[in-house]
């Protein structure tokens, strides 16, 4: 399975993108073993929210969503 597996760009730390064509507009996934989950609606989002804003992301106006199919199963 692996193979299957789509390739991850790292970004800082555990903080990872999505790799491939049409790779604009990812989310910023942190990956700590099995625990997967959202930390930027892209690659700006995530920069502001680590280094700038840590307030910016409120439950009623941040929705990112998985744009690769294999990351879906983990994250929705």
């Amino acid at each position: 399975m692996p193979a299957q597996v789509p390739k991850l760009v790292p970004v800082y730390a555990h903080r990872f993108l999505p790799a491939g064509h049409g790779s604009h507009g990812h989310p910023v996934m942190s990956i700590w073993g099995t625990d997967i989950i959202y930390y930027g609606a892209d690659l700006a989002d995530y920069i502001n929210h680590e280094f700038d804003d840590f307030s910016a992301h409120t439950p009623d106006s941040w929705n990112p969503r998985a744009t690769v199919a294999f990351w879906q199963d983990f994250l929705e």
